[in-house]
Order: structure tokens, then C-alpha cells, then sequence
């Protein structure tokens, strides 16, 4: 029988895959259950940490708390250098923004990416595998960031050892020679790669670490062109006025705008003899404002002033102190607009402004914020003694007296506004307060800025087509018969239209230009008397006595206006014949203002503050 084979039987065979297929079966079963309860598991994998601190099997919530603390704990106490063939600036570990919630969520990532694979991961990291996350340093982390900033200005300024540099309006190179340059973007990427490190070691290590990277330039070898689009980037910069920065009040640098033809230079290379030094043109633009213009001009002039006296219930003028505190010191930047309603916010009871006399309908009622618009107008008269632009402005429905016609600015929240533009190249300030003199309240404005040339304004107005007030008679059954009592709420107004200018001049009195600021048209509105109606109509009392027999009152709707007085036409102040100055002002409340025109008066420094103290006590009268 030797050299017999017994061959196997079919059915042996397929019990044999039947196990095999089975056991397969179950190891899958099995591998998948665990990658299921990897799924789900919220805690970190075993043997895994961040930057050198263990957070196996930690929630996120407690790996974070961990790795926060020793991040609080040592940064402080790490420091990074960025040097640069002699050239090097640093940053403290305590002033970069490590993101541990997203590092501690990387390290929570670990065998969650792919359900599939989460099994194997689990399973790798309990026979003893490992997984290291670094801290997240966001790209654009500030510290970092102004790190690489620092070293690439650094870089720039410097020319000693390099193959081309500025000399005046001239880009100077030398064509063979090495020519370096810095991948800027790739360096920011370095560092950022080096600082987690650094922040690796220290946590590792507990103590003060001290890292230095140096930056590797890319050399072109001898002959070689040098990037001609790398030099342009490095060297070139748009021009940059200097700056107030509003948040800190320091002033921000200037920069000073180089340019030059890449092609040009790259044909002058070409041109060039080996070790030969050459030059071109190079495009020097200055800004408008450096550090030291602006330092030293910064507020300088006194731009326009206007003065008024504030008159009326001591809740007005309380309310007219309140909106120039709210003006007062208000910094507007070059190229913005000035919102009157935006400064001073809305007039409420809330924002601590009283009850004053507003119109609503041409008739006068108690409002909160009457009087504000005294302020609104003395903003706008200083302003017309500038050059600034004005934006928006409207006329109140009656002339209001405490200013000249023409040069109110009336105002209404959500409404009206006054609005005007610092169209010039420094910022500006305005200071308003009020204050007393000679027992009368004032309110004074001051523009203050920087006028370089010595221009000034000089604002003009003509006043016509004035209409009387008349006087009408209402019948009311309170008053005593015999009697007239008039409305002293409804205080009478003549009617007049007026047209204004502005003209400007030089420091030498030479007359630029004169600008039409539009006109202004002002109601009248008439005395009002009340009667007893059993007097009958006093327009038909004999000799302005009413009759002593009672007599059919009359129909209380009839008034019989007096002579509604002469108009004359509107004075030329220059060369210009003034035009309709406008329409009607709306039917909005509006303050109507009870002062009289002032002549000139002392205007007295500020107080230290600029502010006039809200004592209502003071300002009864």
C-alpha cells in the first residue's frame, strides 16, 4: 500500500470552512462591538496626552481643567526667540493664546475619526501604544503674529549685509552678489510649530525654559536671479497717515509708501556686469500725517466757537447741560461724521433728561429733552465758522432767538438729526459746557483741530419777508368777563425767511470762496387772548371795552388778525441774489428755544472737569 493517498472526503472539507467562516464570524462581531463601544465612549483613550500631560481615560471636561492649569502655571515661565544673523525679538510664553479647549478636543479625537478603525485604536493603546496632541496656537494668535511682524520689519530696515537696499529714491543692488530673502509665510508656520514645542518642553520639565529659533533665508547661489517679486513684497508699502487711536489715546505710526518697477529692475540686473552695483528710480510717497505732525499738531487750533444764553424753566436749561456734557470732549476722526442724536442718545426720562417745551403741531407742550436743540444750534453756528462739511441740518418751525436766523439746527429722536463731516486730514474734538456770568446762563462750543493753512470762515445771513404776529381771540368760559388774559404758554413769534452763507478766507484776508448754505423759513405764530364769551367778540368792543349788557356770544371759530405787518426783500450779502431758502420746517416736536439774541459776551475757561455740574439747584430761573 505505500505511495497510497487517501483522499478526503467533500463534506470534511466544508465542515472545515463552516468553522473557519464561523470563527471569522465571531472575531468580526466582537471587533465591531468594540468599535461600537468605542464610539460611544466619551473619555480619551488610554495613553494619550497633551503636550507631555497625561489625559488617559479623562473626560474633556476634566482633561481640559488639567491642562489648563499647567499651561497657567508655566507659560509664564517660557520664553521664545526669533533671531536672525544678529537681529532677534522675543515673546513670553503667558502672552500667547494657547486654545486648550480645542487641544484637549484633538486628544478626544483619537479613535473617534473612523468608526472602523476605532476598534484597532482602542485595542493598540491598551497593549501599550501611545498618542502625543500639541497645544493649538491659533494661526493668527496676536503674539505670535506680531513675533514674526517685529523680526520681518527688523529684517527690512537693516542694510548692512544686504544685496540690494533703499538710498533715498534710489533701490541699490549689487547683481552677483548672494541675495536673501525670507519666506515669510512659511516662517509664521516655523514658529508657530517651535512655540508648541516650547511649551512642550516646559510642561515636561516644570521649569524655566528658554527656546531660540533661528530663521534659514533662502540664498540664490552666484548668477542666479534673485526673486524680483520676493524684494518688491519685502521692500514696497502703501502710504499710511499716522493715527489717534481712540481706545488708548496714543498716536499709531506712520508709514512711508516705497514702490518701484519690478520689470525695470529686473532689466537693470540683467544689463549689469558681474559685481556691478546699480540702481533705479524708486517711487517715495509721504503720508499725509507722520507720528510727529500729528503729535505736535494734534488739537492745536481753535477751528470756530459760538456762545449763547440759556434762558427758560430750570429743567431746560438742566436738559441743555446734559447734551453739552454728552458733546463735550467727543473726538471725530478724519473722513467721519458727527451724529448729534448718536452722541447725546435718545432724550428720555431714562437717560436722566427732564420735562421741557417742545412744538409738536405748532403748538408748544412739555416734552423729556426740551431745550437740547440750544446745544444742537450752538454746535452748528461754531460750525459754520469752519470749513468742516456740513451733512445734514434742518430749521425749527419758529424762529428761536438765541442764535442768529438761519444758523439753528433743530433736532428729534429717530427724526431729525445734525450731522456734519470731519473733512479734514487731523481728527477734531469738540468741548461744550455751560456756565454763569454776570447772573445769566450760557452755553459756549469750541471746535478745536489742526488748520495748517490759516483759512477761516466767516458765516453770513440775510433776513426778509417778515410777517407780524397777529392776534386772535378765543373764547373761554373761565375767564373773568371784562377781561382779556393772554396764552403766555403760546408765546407769539413774527414769521421771516433768511438765507446764509459762509464765506472763506485766507490767513491774509484774501476771500477764497463763498459757500450757500441754504435757506431757512420761520412761521409765525400770533398772540393769543382768551375772553368770557358773554363779553361777546373783543374785535367789536367800542374803544376796547366790552359791554356791560350780556350780548349772543359769537362764534368762538371766528378771529379777526390784525395788520400782518410789510415784507422786504432779502439783503445781497455779496454777489449772490438768494434763492427760495425752502420749505416749511416739519411738523415734528422741536425745541422752541426763548431766548433773545445776546450780544457777545466773556467766555470763561472750562472748569478742570469741562463740565458744569448738574445742580438743579443752580440753575432755578
Amino acid at each position: 500500500m505505500d505511495g497510497q493517498r487517501i483522499a478526503k472526503s467533500e463534506g470534511s472539507r466544508k465542515r472545515g470552512w463552516i468553522i473557519a467562516g464561523a470563527a471569522a464570524s465571531v472575531l468580526a462581531a466582537a471587533y465591531l462591538t468594540t468599535c461600537a463601544w468605542v464610539s460611544g465612549k466619551d473619555a480619551i483613550l488610554p495613553n494619550v496626552s497633551v503636550a507631555g500631560i497625561d489625559v488617559s481615560n479623562m473626560l474633556v471636561e476634566q482633561a481640559r481643567d488639567k491642562v489648563a492649569a499647567a499651561v497657567a502655571e508655566q507659560s509664564e515661565n517660557i520664553t521664545f526667540t526669533l533671531a536672525y544673523e544678529g537681529l532677534s525679538e522675543t515673546v513670553n510664553g503667558g502672552d500667547v493664546a494657547v486654545d486648550v479647549g480645542q487641544s484637549v478636543k484633538n486628544a478626544r479625537q483619537i479613535g473617534h475619526e473612523n468608526f472602523f478603525t476605532g476598534g484597532f485604536q482602542f485595542l493598540s493603546h491598551m497593549l501599550g501604544a501611545s498618542a502625543q496632541v500639541p497645544l493649538t496656537i491659533p494661526e493668527d494668535d496676536p503674539a505670535m503674529t506680531g513675533l514674526v511682524d517685529r523680526m520681518r520689519e527688523a529684517v527690512a530696515s537693516r542694510e548692512e549685509n544686504h544685496a540690494y537696499e533703499i538710498k533715498g529714491d534710489r533701490l541699490e543692488m549689487t547683481k552677483g552678489a548672494p541675495v536673501v530673502t525670507i519666506d515669510w509665510e512659511t516662517a509664521r508656520d516655523q514658529v508657530r510649530t517651535e512655540l508648541q514645542t516650547a511649551f512642550e518642553d516646559a510642561l515636561a520639565d516644570g521649569g524655566r525654559t528658554e527656546d531660540t529659533f533661528t530663521l534659514t533665508p533662502t540664498q540664490s547661489k552666484e548668477g542666479e536671479e534673485p526673486d524680483f517679486g520676493a524684494i518688491h513684497k519685502e521692500l514696497c508699502a502703501e502710504p499710511k497717515d499716522a493715527a489717534l487711536d481712540l481706545e488708548t489715546m496714543e498716536i499709531t505710526d506712520h508709514v512711508v509708501g516705497i514702490d518701484f518697477d519690478v520689470k525695470e529692475l529686473q532689466e537693470a540686473y540683467r544689463q549689469a556686469k558681474g559685481g556691478e552695483t546699480f540702481s533705479i528710480p524708486v517711487t517715495v510717497t509721504r503720508p499725509k500725517v507722520t507720528k510727529e505732525d500729528l503729535g505736535g499738531y494734534l488739537f492745536r487750533d481753535l477751528l470756530g466757537e459760538a456762545t449763547s444764553e440759556v434762558t427758560g424753566a430750570a429743567s431746560r436749561l438742566y436738559n441743555v447741560t446734559l447734551s453739552a456734557n454728552s458733546c463735550n470732549g467727543k473726538i471725530i476722526l478724519p473722513g467721519e461724521v458727527f451724529s448729534y442724536n448718536d452722541t447725546t442718545g435718545p432724550r428720555s426720562v431714562a437717560n436722566g433728561y427732564r420735562l421741557g417745551s417742545v412744538y409738536v403741531g405748532g403748538k408748544s407742550e412739555q416734552q423729556p429733552g426740551g431745550g437740547v436743540c440750544q446745544t444742537s444750534s450752538t454746535l452748528y453756528y461754531a460750525v459754520l465758522h469752519t470749513e468742516l462739511e456740513i451733512v445734514e441740518r434742518r430749521c425749527h418751525q419758529f424762529a428761536v432767538g438765541y442764535v442768529p436766523d438761519g444758523m439753528d439746527a433743530t433736532v428729534y429722536d429717530g427724526g431729525i438729526d445734525f450731522k456734519f463731516k470731519n473733512n479734514t486730514d487731523y481728527p477734531i474734538k469738540i468741548q461744550s459746557w455751560t456756565y454763569d456770568s454776570g447772573g445769566r446762563r450760557y452755553i459756549t462750543v469750541q471746535v478745536y483741530g489742526t488748520n495748517l493753512t490759516g483759512r477761516y470762515a466767516v458765516p453770513t445771513k440775510s433776513v426778509f419777508d417778515w410777517v407780524s404776529a397777529t392776534t386772535v381771540y378765543v373764547p373761554k368760559e373761565e375767564v373773568p368777563r371784562g377781561t382779556l388774559v393772554l396764552d403766555r404758554e403760546q408765546n407769539a413769534y413774527s414769521g421771516r425767511k433768511a438765507h446764509t452763507w459762509r464765506t472763506i478766507y485766507e490767513k491774509d484776508g484774501t476771500k477764497v470762496e463763498t459757500q450757500d448754505m441754504g435757506g431757512s423759513s420761520y412761521k409765525m405764530r400770533p398772540h393769543t387772548y382768551y375772553y368770557n364769551p358773554a363779553d361777546g367778540d373783543p374785535t367789536t368792543w367800542v374803544n376796547g371795552v366790552p359791554p356791560t349788557d350780556p350780548v349772543t356770544p359769537v362764534d368762538p371759530g371766528t378771529t379777526t388778525p390784525v395788520d400782518p405787518g410789510t415784507t422786504s426783500p432779502p439783503v445781497d450779502p455779496g454777489t449772490e441774489t438768494p434763492t427760495d431758502p425752502g420749505g416749511t420746517a416739519p411738523e415734528v416736536p422741536e425745541d422752541p428755544g426763548t431766548a433773545p439774541p445776546v450780544d457777545p459776551v466773556p467766555t470763561p475757561e472750562p472748569s478742570d472737569s469741562g463740565l458744569k455740574p448738574l445742580d438743579p439747584g443752580s440753575m432755578a430761573g
